[in-house]
């Protein structure tokens, strides 16, 4: 079984996606479908590694836009998102392969990464390299260089992320 580990904002919204009434919860349609286009490619499931899971208008609103999910990591407080990621694969020893797509790095270093940016979501580039990974084309992911995570980091403790 193949995985997509899952964060929505910064992946499937961005800070160009529609969102006139300031909503909390949106999806970027053509985000959306360049993520459906991984799954056809990759055959993949999906599970949602975003804050959204802990909210349920997230889960709802993940349901209203038709993100396709099997399940969620489980809610681990006060833990890295790595962290719970981890135990759902522990618990799961069927996956053969898995990426995460999430645009921080919440000590995902040991991970396969595949990290857009916030402002421009899931691109057809990282949907081409996270299918040749899934596809075992290839062992390289695509995460940030560490200098831009750092900053990232810096910026999520000061202002927060919604996940």
């Amino acid at each position: 079984m193949k995985i997509i580990f899952l964060d929505i904002d910064g992946v499937l919204n961005c800070k160009r996606t529609p969102n006139p009434r300031k909503f909390p919860f949106v999806v970027d349609p053509i985000l959306l479908r360049r993520f459906r286009q991984l799954l056809e490619k990759t055959g993949a499931q999906v599970v949602l590694s975003s804050n959204w899971r802990f909210d349920p208008a997230g889960l709802f609103s993940a349901e209203h836009y038709g993100i396709p999910f099997i399940a969620s990591a489980p809610d681990l407080e006060g833990q890295p998102r790595c962290n719970a990621i981890l135990e759902w694969l522990r618990c799961h020893p069927d996956v053969e392969r898995f990426i995460v797509i999430d645009d921080e790095d919440d000590e995902l270093d040991a991970l396969p990464l595949f990290q857009p940016l916030r402002s421009t979501g899931l691109t057809d580039e990282i949907v081409e390299a996270a299918a040749d990974y899934l596809n075992g084309k290839t062992d390289k992911d695509m995460r940030r260089n560490k200098l831009v995570r750092i900053f990232q980091d810096l910026s999520a403790l000061v202002i927060g992320h919604k996940g």
